[in-house]
């Protein structure tokens, strides 16, 4: 009985130890206290030994926290509004986009653009190589381009406390995009007497860095501008022999390509869209 006495008082003081509040910080330490409330910036709490009950309330950013136990269990979590999809849940995270100057460069194109999470999103591309008004009278193509990119927003130079982006898919951006063109072109000699009859199969491709922005409206109308460089391929030979200069084609409809010598890719964009769930 004497023994069991100095167990059960040792016994109560670990738990009383224990039962305690933790503030998880980023850095990994751990500060046990009682929490006196939790803000929208900021915690507030007081340290818990027995010899500090009276101490003074101190206050901690809930920026540089990562979670809070409760000394219930509860677990209470901090993210970063930046980076936190809830705080986009009544943004609309998918688009459809017309590419607006397409139809003047003798093609229709279109994009689907899904954000991942906020600051990413994915973008995919396809041109129907033919279609749109006929502005060359000598030369004739069909076939089609694809391309896929992967969009990385901008974040804030400088970062103001529970900041976040005005939409998920707005702002300013870098994308890195893949584009594959494969087309037949024709070129009729009596339209253009300075050229030769040709009939080719062109395949051209390239890796294309582009820098742009997206501009959203009322979260339904979009419209995205952006330029590109990068390099590429075709199956074309140089321009530099005059007898081959006739068949040689720069233009690909979904960028402008260089010879084999000069194998620089650049492409631009002018999209409008609207925004879907």
């Amino acid at each position: 009985m004497k023994l069991a006495l100095p167990l059960l008082l040792l016994l109560l003081t670990a738990c009383l130890a224990q039962a305690q509040d933790k503030i998880h910080k980023k850095d990994k330490t751990i500060i046990d206290c009682k929490i006196t409330e939790i803000g929208t910036n900021e915690i507030k709490y007081k340290l818990p030994e027995p010899e500090l009950e009276e101490s003074p309330i101190i206050a901690i950013s809930v920026d540089e926290v990562d979670k809070v136990v409760l000394r219930s269990g509860r677990e209470i979590e901090f993210k970063d509004p930046l980076t936190d999809p809830n705080s986009y849940t009544d943004n609309k995270k998918h688009a459809i986009k017309f590419h607006f100057i397409s139809p003047l460069a003798e093609h229709l194109a279109f994009s689907y653009e899904k954000s991942i999470k906020p600051g990413r999103s994915f973008e995919t591309e396809l041109g129907i190589i033919g279609a749109g008004f006929d502005v060359d009278d000598y030369s004739s193509s069909a076939g089609i381009y694809i391309s896929s990119g992967y969009k990385f927003l901008k974040t804030p130079d400088f970062y103001s406390q529970r900041m976040k982006y005005a939409h998920i898919l707005k702002g300013s951006y870098v994308k890195p995009q893949v584009l594959l063109s494969v087309y037949r072109n024709k070129v009729n000699s009596q339209s253009a007497p300075y050229y030769n009859d040709t009939d080719q199969n062109i395949v051209a491709g390239a890796l294309i860095i582009n820098l742009g922005k997206q501009i959203v409206y009322d979260n339904f109308f979009l419209m995205d501008y952006s330029i590109g460089i990068g390099y590429g391929f075709s199956n074309q030979k140089s321009s530099d022999d005059y007898y081959d200069y006739n068949d040689f084609r720069s233009y690909h409809y979904g960028f402008i390509l260089g010879d084999n010598d000069f194998p620089i890719a650049v492409t631009g964009r002018l999209k409008i869209g609207i925004l879907l769930k």
